[in-house]
């Protein structure tokens, strides 16, 4: 089955610090920021997944195209009278049977709907966790000798045991 990550994009948006900076103010700056912020991220997704993001189509202009690919990633604008939680909706009722969905999104409406369809809801801070522990690790050596333990893995470790551990 195919892996198909759904963004509730302006929820996205206000939950993450450095991506809020630009909400509601400038939009298209806010959207290109989490374009730019998914896309750094998404090896930590796996190989070969479809990523969507879904905007409510508020403050855009009229020869906006509402399905557009920016960075491999595939962004959908509602319609006028429709909402970013009713395409995700759709998006998960219509894709179901062949794909494997995970919806993030902070929205109870959006994760209430999806899980009649079996889809994956992530909030916006599971996420976060997801992608940012793995990108830290992704790819990096540490050089011999130097030892880091991060709060998410090393937490529970006392002293004694650090002495132990990391000689």
């Amino acid at each position: 089955m195919k892996k198909l990550y759904l963004f509730d994009g302006y929820n996205v948006i206000n939950k993450i610090p450095e991506l809020k900076l630009f909400f509601p103010k400038e939009l298209q700056r806010a959207r290109e920021a989490l374009i730019d912020y998914i896309t750094s991220r998404r090896s930590s997704l796996g190989p070969g997944c479809e990523i969507k993001i879904a905007f409510d189509a508020r403050k855009v202009s009229d020869d906006l195209l509402r399905q557009q690919t920016v960075k491999g990633i595939c962004l959908r604008f509602a319609e006028p009278g429709q909402d970013a939680d009713e395409l995700i909706i759709s998006e998960v009722r219509n894709k179901h049977r062949d794909h494997t969905i995970t919806v993030i999104s902070d929205d109870n409406r959006v994760g209430n709907n999806i899980r009649v369809y079996h889809a994956a809801w992530l909030s916006v801070s599971q996420y976060l966790l997801l992608v940012n522990k793995k990108k830290k690790h992704y790819g990096r050596v540490q050089p011999q000798g130097q030892h880091k333990i991060d709060s998410i893995d090393g937490g529970d470790i006392t002293e004694e045991l650090k002495k132990f551990w990391l000689k």
